[in-house]
């Protein structure tokens, strides 16, 4: 998969999608404070407003911390689903600090680039093989979309 060919937005848009599937494998109580983090992240991309700072809040606070989470997790399909949940909102909150137009970042932020995605699927596919097929249906769905939007322009 060349993320190259896909536009800041559809980046995202696949990075949530892969960290919504992810959430499936954690204990509910953590799919509802994933998905707290994930309703955010889209609202960034339909609104591009300032929340570079509250997604990274999900990665490093005190109390909730997916982090965190993840560090005091057992099971390595559930360790992997974190993996994939953690790059996927530190992905979005680099692009909304981007976006702000911020040079600094912190420093799990940092290290953040494209080389991320490739992590983020690996880490999906260990929980389950057969997510290859939907980490597959969802590039092709957002090369899609970003296709049949750049005719319509």
């Amino acid at each position: 998969m060349d993320m190259d060919c896909l536009v800041q937005r559809n980046k995202a848009i696949f990075a949530i999608r892969l960290a919504e599937k992810a959430s499936f494998y954690l204990q509910v109580d953590n799919q509802n404070i994933v998905k707290e983090a994930l309703l955010l992240c889209w609202e960034w991309i339909e609104t591009e407003i300032a929340l570079g700072e509250e997604l990274y809040f999900f990665l490093d606070n005190e109390e909730n911390r997916f982090t965190l989470l993840q560090e005091f997790e057992e099971d390595s399909i559930k360790i992997s689903a974190w993996n994939c949940i953690i790059d996927a909102i530190a992905i979005l909150s680099r692009m909304a600090y981007e976006k702000m137009g911020q040079r600094f970042f912190p420093e799990a932020i940092e290290i953040v680039d494209d080389s991320t995605f490739s992590h983020m699927i690996s880490a999906l596919i260990f929980c389950n093989d057969t997510e290859k097929d939907f980490i597959a249906s969802v590039y092709d769905a957002c090369l899609k979309e970003q296709q049949d939007t750049a005719t319509i322009h």
